[in-house]
């Protein structure tokens, strides 16, 4: 190896260890906390039994302290439904021009699935996509104007803050 390639090789070294210092890890908080992103929706055919659906996606922007986000199978199947969501919604009807809180049919809360496999405890950020089915046929209302709350739960129970999305139009067909 030549004195030059040797010199260039410690340069590049030096360049890499130099630039690789000036990244500080975020300082998130350990309880998530979450950010409205957008609420899109499609129509779509229940694939059992070819009525209509609105599907909605509801998307977060999130950051957390330990990424201790989401649940693996093993985890959703030791869980409790109704009590142990980690991605709970409440939706609101707008009503005479005022927005009230009902109840659906079903639910709308559920589980979202870890974000983070390879078990290291550090921060995380992203974006989460959460989809909710709707079969307009047990929709009650036509065209029916609705929002919804969501707040996300880490593995250790940590509560993030609890956003609202922009209205949007259900059962319009």
């Amino acid at each position: 190896m030549s004195k030059q390639h040797f010199k260039d090789l410690i340069f590049f070294g030096l360049a890499i260890l130099a630039l690789s210092s000036c990244y500080k890890e975020p300082d998130f908080s350990m309880t998530p906390n979450i950010e409205f992103a957008s609420i899109t929706k499609d129509i779509r055919l229940d694939q059992f039994t070819g009525a209509k659906k609105d599907s909605i996606i509801v998307s977060v922007k999130f950051q957390d302290g330990d990424g201790d986000l989401g649940f693996n199978a093993e985890e959703i199947g030791s869980k409790v439904p109704q009590t142990d969501y980690n991605y709970v919604v409440k939706s609101f009807r707008k009503t005479k021009g005022v927005f009230t809180q009902f109840n659906t049919f079903e639910t709308l809360s559920g589980f979202y699935p870890r974000l983070k496999t390879d078990d290291k405890i550090g921060p995380i950020e992203g974006t989460l996509r959460y989809r909710i089915e709707i079969e307009t046929a047990f929709w009650p209302v036509k065209k029916d104007t609705v929002k919804f709350e969501v707040y996300i739960k880490d593995r250790a129970g940590n509560k993030s803050n609890t956003v609202e999305t922009t209205p949007i139009v259900l059962n319009q067909l």
